[in-house]
């Protein structure tokens, strides 16, 4: 009889259709979200069509959805979205069924308690200072003074660089948090910021990385660690590529320290995407997510053949049918974002397309926007106009192939005035 998972469905590191393809053989999907959701509405035709849907928003008790996945005979449970890992937890536990335990899923969601528990560990994370919603301009200065300046500052929970900026001052801090708020925010966090070392990675990539790893059965393996190129200003990622281009010792380190962060926060199974900044005085733990990292499955399954979201749903479901063995890169594997600059209101033009599609090791070129739609940075990685997809035979020509594709597909924006341009980058 064919097993049925269920996936706790938010906006988050895969998509219906990715999730359609590694099911295929394997379970049945059972889609738990809440159909009002911004995250879900768009996929909600795509998810009844990828499984089973289960109704599940703010006002229904847990117990009650509950009840549900077991009255359909689910197997497992498992979720690719920050927003519902805490959610999943308590599904989890209420089912019997393997997942982070509820206090593992919120350490692993709340950047502030997962910093402090990570620097009670011994782990080199970046001093931090909780910023709650109703902090007053004192506090928040006081916040500053004791991280230290500049800063970061960030949701309390949230992913994708969203409403991620740097202050240089108390007083910038204070408009900062003030103008997050009238965005939405309400828990914030302010971080060290942590200066990059250039040497390490080298000056054409950027100075942060992340590790993928499958935990299960008491066991961690490290699948490899993830490149970026160089971070769009203030904190927004313009790409991945598998593997990263680290010197051996660097790499060492990075997988050492995510073992040990890993067990720190209890994780005892599933895919997990921890980042770290490459400093001078060695890497530095960034955060840890509970979750598979977003574009990670697509470039380390072009790069080695491994199936990492497949690898996932067989956590969730028990295990790996066998010993996990990743093959060694063949190429290295990239996707391009386009993203706006801040100032960008809309879409004005996008050039080049074709040019782009006719490089060497281009795969695809997959345009997210349109001329005349709006574009908010403050979105993060959500706000990306396109993605292009593409290999390359080593890191040398990675770094030629991603300017060949600046020099050719270019985005034009119609940009508000420049105050407004410097109101939003504070």
């Amino acid at each position: 009889m064919e097993r049925r998972l269920a996936v706790v469905y938010e906006n988050g590191s895969v998509n219906p259709l990715e999730l359609a393809v590694a099911a295929s053989g394997r379970c049945a999907l059972v889609l738990v979200c809440d159909p009002s959701s911004e995250g879900v509405r768009p996929a909600l035709p795509l998810l009844r069509e990828t499984g089973t849907v289960v109704t599940h928003d703010d006002g229904t008790p847990p117990e009650e959805t509950a009840a549900r996945l077991r009255d359909l005979g689910v197997d497992g449970i498992t979720t690719f979205s920050d927003l519902t890992v805490e959610l999943t937890a308590v599904l989890a536990r209420l089912l019997g069924l393997d997942f982070h335990d509820p206090l593992t899923a919120a350490l692993l969601v709340d950047k502030h308690r997962q910093r402090a528990r990570l620097a009670q560990a011994g782990l080199p994370t970046p001093r931090h200072a909780a910023v709650p919603a109703e902090a007053g301009e004192r506090e928040v200065r006081a916040a500053v003074t004791a991280v230290g300046a500049p800063a970061v500052v960030k949701p309390r929970r949230g992913a994708g660089s969203r409403n991620t900026v740097l202050v240089r001052t108390g007083e910038e801090g204070v408009r900062t948090v003030t103008a997050l708020r009238a965005a939405g925010e309400r828990e914030l966090v302010l971080e060290e910021y942590l200066a990059g070392d250039a040497t390490v990675a080298g000056p054409q990539w950027g100075d942060y990385v992340s590790v993928e790893s499958v935990a299960h059965g008491g066991r961690i393996t490290h699948i490899g660690v993830t490149g970026k190129p160089p971070l769009l200003e203030p904190f927004r990622e313009t790409g991945a590529f598998f593997p990263a281009d680290l010197p051996a010792p660097v790499r060492a380190e990075l997988l050492a320290a995510t073992g040990d962060a890993l067990r720190a926060l209890g994780v005892s199974g599933g895919v997990t995407h921890t980042e770290f900044k490459l400093t001078a005085d060695g890497p530095r733990l960034i955060e840890v997510n509970g979750r598979l990292g977003g574009f990670v499955n697509d470039v380390v399954g072009r790069a080695t053949g491994f199936p990492l979201l497949r690898t996932a749903l067989d956590c969730a479901l028990g295990g790996p049918p066998g010993p996990l063995t990743v093959p060694a890169p063949g190429r290295v594997a990239y996707q391009r974002f386009l993203a706006p600059p801040v100032d960008a209101r809309a879409v004005s033009s996008v050039t080049g397309v074709r040019e782009a599609r006719a490089l060497p090791g281009v795969r695809r070129v997959e345009l997210a926007k349109s001329p005349g739609q709006p574009v908010d940075w403050r979105q993060g990685t959500q706000a990306f106009v396109g993605i292009v997809y593409g290999d390359a035979p080593d890191h040398r020509a990675l770094a030629e192939r991603l300017a060949e594709l600046d020099g050719v597909l270019r985005v034009a924006y119609d940009t508000g005035s420049e105050a407004e341009g410097a109101e939003a980058a504070s």
